[in-house]
């Protein structure tokens, strides 16, 4: 709700990786104010808009907002989710490293930790590191199922 955009990056990067499910009921019971807080405020710009982070805080509350599926649908969304860090905090278990296509970086193949959902995470990087996530329902720990975010998941 501050208007002092290094305030509302900040924010804005923690949301993204919010897991907390009493946190985000409550945050998510303000996205309107918070849009209409932050409606205008230019957040400045460094290699990579700085409001991606911004956008995704918001889908990430509108998506805990509407009981939209497994936050593990969100990885797509944000080219921030490492996989390395997501299991050490437990949300996702890696179960296989191979090469990303291209030869350059990693494959990680994981399991979510809460749906028990595939994923294939590789390592990317421009001008700087970020993780390109695609669903792989082969991998499912539970057999191969929806994609976590769809409506009726």
């Amino acid at each position: 709700m501050s208007s002092d955009p290094s305030r509302i990056r900040a924010a804005a990067r923690d949301i993204a990786h919010l897991r907390e499910a009493t946190e985000l009921d409550v945050l998510a019971a303000w996205v309107g104010r918070i849009d209409r807080a932050i409606a205008g405020i230019a957040l400045g710009r460094t290699l990579l808009a700085d409001d991606v982070h911004v956008t995704f805080a918001m889908r990430r509350l509108r998506y805990w907002q509407e009981h939209a599926g497994c936050t593990c649908g969100l990885y797509p969304h944000y080219l921030f989710f490492d996989p390395r860090r997501e299991a050490q905090h437990g949300h996702v278990r890696i179960k296989a490293l191979g090469e990303a296509e291209g030869g350059w970086g990693q494959m990680h193949t994981v399991i979510c930790s809460e749906c028990g959902s595939g994923w294939q995470a590789s390592d990317r990087e421009y001008h700087y590191p970020w993780w390109e996530w695609q669903r792989v329902p082969e991998f499912d720990e539970l057999g191969p199922g929806p994609v976590p975010g769809e409506k009726g998941t």
